[in-house]
């Protein structure tokens, strides 16, 4: 073969060509990445873990993702080198904020791992031991299940794999890039997780056998492959110093509070096969049966020592997982217990021990391509238990984080914050800061007033309470009105009330309540309250919080005198804090000082107090948790109840005021009566009833869409002097949000609570019966049963989209069933959707929502959706928890454009029958 010096190398294209002809790489990946990147988006996130990772991966640039690692703020105790949330980093940056992004360089790289166990099983048992190896864990349910995570792991078993391979090809060729492709695989894992080092106590020993015992008949040159293993080893530990040594000490102040704890050997190793084997076990309730990997794994690495080709490559197999295995184990503490996800690199080291015994069998038979064909069967066949677990089970949303984001975008008035009531595991500080900014992000104003002239645009807050811990800790204000309970919290409406600046008092005491606190200040930056302080919301940059105070005209202010407790926690170590709190006073923004008791400012017409927050050098927690102060009010106060019309003025300078009287709404706006009451924003419509829609700001406003609960019943708007058409009608669980000119959707979204179940909504004849103690339909007297909701719409309606919750019994003969169907007009019911049973003997499918969707191709008309349930076993749930809805997109170009002038416009409704709805605005 000719080659053209530079551009083509001969080598090169031999490589291609025979790496074409021996596909198998390429088919495990693909094998393997099928099941990864099924329903990868579908779960919430978990707590925990996977909002670690996304609160690191979440900073603005890789150098803070780097500093919030080495830092450990805030303070998760997930001290983990950064190369991972890295990689996310990059993934979100370059593709864009989703789940299904954040968690696909873990789909990618535990996909990846398979051929890479392939090859390293080729080289150690032949070609069936790697495919046997490889098929094992591209069906690996406790492998896919890594590799759907926003974690750590995958990412490391595949930089653990691509070093072990480099390793062996080393070792066999004693080339110089081999073993650099040690070296910075091995960095890789080294920045990945800490559990590399197990990587370099099995390259140091294979390296010792090798020499000692060759793959061949020649040993390979000594000096050259200690020097290429020394150089590998220094490569990697020069790599990873920087990061060892900026971590040293608070790698001591976290891990070092924890006393050695050996869990039992035996039950270690009982729960790391029976995670490996029989990972479906702990979704289906059944025993776990880790024999269905040790057993194969033991016998095959029996047959592989009794093997003398392949006696070298089972010692090998042997080694990797015992440095594995007993770094994990031998270092676990009571602060870091042993746990399975450590021991990853045993899974593969199990796997290959199986492949060895089937490559001893399997050598027998002289065809080759139907050894490596049936190898590659046995392989998936190891994970033939995982097939009643999938898809029912291992994809399930614990969290409903979703759920809860959804709930909240749809209860938040306009200009509204988000507060967490109170912490109470899991809801802490961390994880609620990581679920806004991943679910919601920008979708809430901050709960205490910032900086510039939008700084106090928020007028309402709500309020998370977790429903774990102590209730009674700190309880809500009367003003709070409960909205919903899911996720593990009860979300609260609470109004933010302000008339900054303030009147000032004789004796002033700052309160740290989060709706209290808002009133007072008149502007804030990267602080939050607590309930008992002000405490940095960003523990890397200094916080301030800005008092002003303001008399009557006429009237001068003085501060007579100031204290102030505050809190500086040592951290990481016991070194003297470098954080301070401080206070300046003055009497504008442009004039503070220092303040200084024996030198107080003068009187003046305000007084500007700026309490302000600095983490030091090492960013330790700062709180303060006092701040009074004694002020002098002097000059004339003008006439009796002049001081509450200046509070009333001053809350109409920072919050709409206008008359609310009664059918009178300001959609779209948030605005407060002369009382101080927030005035409401929907309006219900009902004809024969007129309303008032008010517009308090001084421009028209122009709604970016239409929203509607309830029946709109084919309504027609008297808007002013516009007929505005709603040809939309449905059952009373109807909601519908209409874009002017644009797209919109409806949904039906029956619940089946005892609170929120209405038999009424459903189509006449359902049979079907909510349970007494569930929020779930099911039939009564175990006979077939059906329900069905309905919607009309005079807009083309472009698909449905169904999301349900059935749940049922795995009856042996298989009667249990539910099925989703649809029907347009008057047609008949086609299927949409069907969950039959998987006659386990046991419960499948809650908390595991099942989806499906149809074209309808702009379909005008009545669109029906029935449930039917057969057997005496089968549920179909609906609550927030698990909110059920059949989603219709439509075209809304026909809607025209709305305006509301400022003031009032009245606001007729005509309906052609029965309309019972309520009407909002979103935008402007």
């Amino acid at each position: 073969m000719h080659s053209w010096p530079g551009v083509i190398d001969a080598l090169a294209v031999k490589r291609v060509t025979e790496n074409l002809r021996r596909p198998w790489p390429l088919v495990l990946f693909l094998l393997a990445l099928a099941p990864r990147l099924y329903e990868l988006a579908g779960p919430s996130v978990a707590f925990y873990d996977e909002l670690t990772t996304l609160m690191r991966a979440t900073e603005p640039s890789v150098a803070d993702v780097v500093a919030g690692a080495v830092w450990q703020y805030p303070p998760f105790i997930d001290f983990q080198p950064p190369l991972h949330y890295v990689v996310v980093h990059l993934m979100l940056w370059f593709f864009g904020h989703s789940d299904f992004f954040a968690r696909l360089p873990s789909a990618l790289a535990g996909a990846a791992c398979a051929p890479l166990l392939f090859l390293i099983g080729r080289r150690l048992g032949g070609t069936a031991c790697g495919l046997f190896a490889g098929a094992a864990l591209a069906g690996s349910l406790y492998h896919v299940d890594v590799s759907q995570q926003v974690r750590l792991y995958a990412l490391f078993g595949f930089f653990f794999l691509g070093a072990t391979l480099f390793l062996l090809r080393a070792l066999s060729g004693g080339h110089r890039r081999d073993w650099l492709m040690v070296g910075w695989f091995g960095a890789a894992a080294f920045y990945t997780s800490y559990l590399a080092a197990g990587f370099l106590a099995f390259a140091v020993l294979a390296t010792g056998l090798t020499l000692a015992w060759p793959e061949g008949d020649q040993a390979p040159p000594r000096r050259r492959t200690l020097a290429g293993l020394a150089v590998a080893c220094v490569l990697i530990l020069v790599a990873f110093a920087p990061w060892w040594l900026a971590t040293a000490g608070l790698r001591q102040y976290l891990l070092g509070a924890g006393a050695p704890h050996l869990a039992s050997l035996g039950g270690s190793l009982e729960a790391a096969f029976a995670a490996f084997a029989s990972h479906y076990a702990a979704f289906l309730g059944r025993p776990a049966y880790p024999w269905l990997l040790a057993g194969p794994a033991l016998a095959g690495l029996i047959l592989g020592l009794a093997d003398p080709s392949r006696r070298r490559g089972a010692v090998l197999v042997g080694l990797l997982f015992a440095c594995a295995f007993g770094l994990a184990w031998g270092r676990a503490t009571t602060a870091h217990h042993f746990q399975v996800r450590y021991v990853l690199p045993c899974l593969f080291a199990a796997l290959l021990a199986a492949g060895l015994g089937v490559s001893v069998l399997l050598a027998r038979l002289p065809a080759r391509r139907a050894v490596h064909l049936l190898a590659l069967l046995l392989g998936l066949g190891l994970a033939a238990p995982n097939i009643p677990a999938a898809p029912f089970f291992y994809r399930r949303d614990d969290s409903r984080l979703k759920t809860l984001a959804a709930a909240l975008d749809e209860a938040a008035a306009p200009r509204a914050a988000l507060i967490l009531w109170r912490e109470s595991d899991p809801w802490t500080r961390p994880y609620f800061e990581a679920f806004t900014r991943w679910y919601l992000p920008g979708r809430f104003l901050p709960s205490l007033p910032q900086g510039g002239p939008d700084g106090r645009a928020a007028r309402e807050a709500l309020v998370l309470v977790p429903t774990g811990g102590d209730a009674s800790a700190r309880p809500l204000p009367e003003a709070a009105t409960p909205v919903a309970s899911l996720a593990g919290v009860a979300v609260h409406r609470l109004p933010l009330k302000n008339a900054a600046p303030i009147l000032p008092p004789a004796a002033f005491s700052a309160y740290f309540r989060p709706d209290a606190a808002f009133g007072e200040m008149a502007a804030s930056r990267n602080l939050r309250a607590t309930g008992e302080g002000l405490v940095l919301a960003d523990r890397g940059r200094a916080g301030e919080a800005t008092y002003v105070f303001r008399p009557l005209p006429g009237q001068t202010v003085a501060l007579a005198s100031l204290a102030m407790d505050a809190r500086i926690t040592d951290y990481p170590d016991d070194d003297t804090p470098t954080g301070r709190a401080f206070v300046l006073v003055g009497p504008d923004a442009d004039s503070l000082i220092p303040y200084d008791p024996t030198a107080p400012p003068p009187p003046a017409k305000s007084l500007t107090v700026r309490l302000i927050l600095s983490p030091g050098f090492e960013r330790e927690p700062v709180a303060v948790t006092r701040l009074e102060a004694r002020l002098t009010v002097s000059g004339d106060p003008g006439l009796p109840g002049a001081g509450a019309a200046e509070r009333s003025a001053r809350l109409a300078a920072n919050t709409p005021v206008a008359p609310c009287p009664a059918g009178t709404a300001s959609p779209g706006q948030y605005v407060l009566d002369p009382l101080g009451n927030v005035c409401p924003w929907t309006v219900p419509l009902s004809p024969g009833r007129p309303a008032l829609l008010s517009n308090a700001g001084q421009k028209a406003f122009s709604p970016e869409g239409v929203t509607l609960v309830g029946n709109p019943g084919g309504a027609t708007l008297t808007l002013g002097g516009a007929s505005v058409p709603l040809p939309l009608s449905g059952p009373a669980c109807l909601r519908a949000f209409l874009e002017p000119g644009g797209e919109g959707e409806a949904v039906l979204a029956p619940l089946f609570t005892a609170e929120g179940f209405d038999p009424g909504a459903a189509d006449a004849g359902a049979t079907a019966v909510r349970l007494q103690n569930d929020p779930a339909l099911s039939c009564p007297d175990a006979k077939p049963c059906f329900v069905a909701y309905a919607a009309t719409t005079g807009y083309p309606a472009k698909s449905l989209a169904l999301t349900w919750f059935p749940r049922l019994f795995g009856d042996p003969e298989g009667k249990n069933g539910a099925v989703a169907e649809v029907a347009l007009g008057d047609g008949e019911y086609r299927l949409l959707d069907a969950f039959l049973s998987t006659r386990s003997g046991r419960w499948d499918g809650l908390g595991v929502a099942r989806r499906a969707s149809l074209d309808l191709g702009g379909f005008t008309g009545t669109v029906r959706v029935r449930f039917r349930l057969t057997g005496d076993g089968v549920q179909l749930w609906s609550a927030p928890t698990y909110p059920m809805a059949a989603r219709l997109a439509l075209d809304t170009r026909s809607l025209p454009a709305l305006e509301l002038s400022p003031g009032v416009t009245p606001l007729g409704v005509s309906c052609p029958g029965e309309c019972r709805a309520t009407l909002g605005f979103d935008g402007s």
